[in-house]
């Protein structure tokens, strides 16, 4: 549920408004979550280890759901061992009688899995091999699916990878698009910057931007566009953050690249609202991204790279831009150079939001519950 943003605040806030629904949800044992107002009654339960999987069972004993809705991403619960673990708690929560919907999030093609893709999340390829982790999400793929009663996901591609490479029964997966939460947008103006939130890790493919703002600069040195990156850094990629700081060094961007860092609520809500276009580059594309859902909140032009999920999410020219990663250069000259193209994805944008909010999602999340009691229970 944090930090604040996060797309279980949004889905939950939606499963709160629906006058059938009784909604308790247990977070992990940071005692902020129970600031969190408007997303049923939370309760801090699991611990970021081993731990989760017996803690979450002991809470599900006491409160006996009639349905119990899992979401799933690999390090969520902590590290290896705990997504090893993960779809024992799913079969067990199974064999206690619970019926059990999981949400998942992320996934790759095997034939993306190579020595680079290893790197690009700061492995040895040396220790750890192509073949293992293929290996390793064939098991927690196969199992997540084939354990829950039903799954969601958020784009068709990711029920496809989910089929034809890990053996998910396409009866058992829902395509549910993510929400996307409702703004104030009563003052928002386009300011002269570009505006990059998100973690700073290399699979977001920072670097493809940063060129591309560099040889528009080169272009443009009389240009008063910055480009502002925000974002936190992932515990053990702190390399790749470094990576970055030496690229705006290496491009003497210094004055015209400003890194913010991790940021508040009200910055970010200010960065959002005021920008030109929202930056969101990438390497690797597992699943909708959360900085394009928060984008779209804030009915903003969207740059992306032109690869996996984003060909779903985004309508080329009508909701967003895709971007070439060699082209970035020229995506920045086309926002300059068409403030009316910009303004009219913006409201396109707009009205994309309109039919996705956290409250109209959660009208899909209880249909597909409701079937769960009058459906045979796969």
């Amino acid at each position: 549920m944090l930090p604040n943003g996060h797309y279980s605040q949004y889905i939950t806030s939606g499963l709160a408004l629906n006058p059938n629904i009784e909604l308790v949800v247990y977070t992990d044992k940071r005692q902020e979550n129970l600031d969190i107002a408007g997303c049923g009654t939370i309760k801090p339960v699991w611990s970021k280890s081993w731990r989760f999987f017996f803690e979450i069972l002991k809470q599900l004993r006491i409160d006996k759901p009639n349905i119990v809705h899992f979401q799933h991403e690999l390090n969520m619960y902590g590290g290896q061992i705990t997504a090893v673990m993960f779809p024992f708690l799913i079969l067990t929560a199974r064999i206690m009688g619970f019926k059990v919907v999981t949400t998942v999030h992320a996934t790759v093609y095997k034939k993306q899995v190579n020595t680079k893709f290893i790197e690009t999340f700061g492995y040895d390829p040396d220790k750890i091999s192509p073949f293992l982790v293929k290996a390793f999400f064939s098991y927690v793929y196969f199992t997540v699916t084939n354990f829950s009663n039903f799954n969601i996901v958020h784009t068709n591609l990711t029920k496809q990878i989910l089929t034809q490479d890990y053996g998910a029964p396409a009866k058992k997966i829902q395509v549910i698009p993510t929400a996307i939460p409702k703004r104030d947008m009563s003052n928002a103006t386009n300011d002269h910057y570009f505006f990059y939130f998100g973690y700073m890790v290399r699979r977001k493919g920072l670097g493809f931007a940063l060129e591309g703002f560099k040889k528009f600069s080169d272009k443009h040195p009389m240009s008063d566009f910055k480009f502002i990156l925000a974002g936190g850094v992932i515990e053990g990629q702190e390399q790749a953050f470094e990576e970055i700081k030496e690229m705006v060094k290496k491009y003497r961007l210094e004055n015209k690249v400003e890194i913010k860092g991790f940021i508040k609520q009200e910055m970010q809500d200010d960065l959002y609202t005021h920008a030109s276009a929202v930056v969101i580059p990438a390497i690797l594309s597992m699943g909708s991204s959360g900085p394009l859902f928060h984008s779209n909140s804030y009915h903003k032009c969207v740059l992306t790279s032109n690869i996996g999920h984003f060909l779903e999410d985004i309508d080329d020219n009508k909701t967003g831009i895709l971007v070439e990663n060699d082209k970035w250069d020229k995506a920045f000259e086309y926002i300059v150079d068409n403030p009316q193209l910009v303004a009219e994805i913006e409201k396109n944008v707009s009205i994309k939001a309109q039919s996705r909010t956290p409250q109209a999602t959660a009208e899909s999340y209880y249909s597909l519950y409701k079937t769960l009691f009058t459906e045979r229970s796969l």
